[in-house]
């Protein structure tokens, strides 16, 4: 199928100029799994549906972020000092209107499937999120774009659960992702764009000290019933840290068994 075919479909943009095989293991249990985990254990057990509208959520959010994707990778970038040429470059102009296109279509349909059509709350929800996103792509500052990105790692955090998750949870899911994966994120931007020198960011045990820090904030938070989404997305950040250290060292004791064998 013609590459440039595969790039009209939603979600490939990202996958096909950003997802690398570690980054997946990231957003697998970090983004993924923890909207999955999340759904489940505040859905009241009515998981079928819940599921169903987080994918559709997941689905409207993908297909207004890459178009932030789409023009900062094909117009943006190539005005930029150092800016990453992702996608395909030197496409006809046809082309990116066509995967704009068919990006506001998937989400026009999917707004409709949820019935958030008349939602206010959908329309700022996701109106913020674009008038960020257009920022993050017009600032040229890189420190200002620091802030925007940031945002940005909140609302990609947010965008599967916020429409379905009980409305009394979903200010303490926000204040947890706030607190660790937006915070994880910002550093892990920071470091790659040389405005922050920390080598042993991507070390496991840095990882876990990350996501255990936010805990001191759910006990702090243990009487507040509307604080159980906070509670349940530390948790679950930690315990996932927790099996990321316990299984890197596993894999460096197995291997140094190898060698003296």
């Amino acid at each position: 199928m013609n590459n440039k075919i595969l790039y009209s479909l939603p979600f490939y943009w990202f996958w096909g100029t950003r997802l690398r095989s570690a980054s997946v293991a990231f957003h697998l249990l970090f983004e993924w799994g923890a909207a999955v985990f999340l759904i489940l254990a505040l859905s009241g057990g009515d998981w079928g549906p819940a599921l169903y509208r987080g994918i559709l959520c997941y689905l409207a959010f993908i297909s207004l972020y890459e178009i932030g994707y789409i023009i900062n990778d094909l117009k943006i970038a190539r005005r930029e000092v150092g800016g990453r040429l992702r996608g395909p470059q030197g496409a006809h102009a046809a082309w990116f209107w066509t995967w704009i296109a068919t990006r506001l279509s998937l989400f026009a349909v999917t707004t409709v499937l949820l019935g958030t059509h008349l939602s206010l709350a959908w329309w700022t929800f996701f109106g913020a999120l674009a008038f960020v996103f257009a920022l993050h792509n017009i600032i040229a500052d890189r420190e200002i774009k620091a802030g925007t990105f940031l945002w940005l790692s909140w609302f990609r955090f947010m965008a599967p659960m916020v429409f379905v998750l009980p409305a009394h949870l979903v200010l303490g899911v926000g204040l947890a992702c706030s607190m660790s994966y937006s915070a994880y994120r910002q550093i892990g931007y920071l470091d790659s764009k040389g405005m922050l020198l920390m080598p042993g960011r991507k070390r496991a045990t840095f990882r876990l000290v990350f996501f255990l820090w936010p805990m001191a904030g759910a006990v702090a938070l243990a009487t507040f019933p509307d604080a159980l989404g906070f509670h349940l997305l530390t948790g679950y950040f930690g315990v996932i840290a927790i099996l990321g250290v316990t299984f890197s060292k596993a894999a460096i004791w197995l291997k140094s068994r190898r060698r003296i064998a």
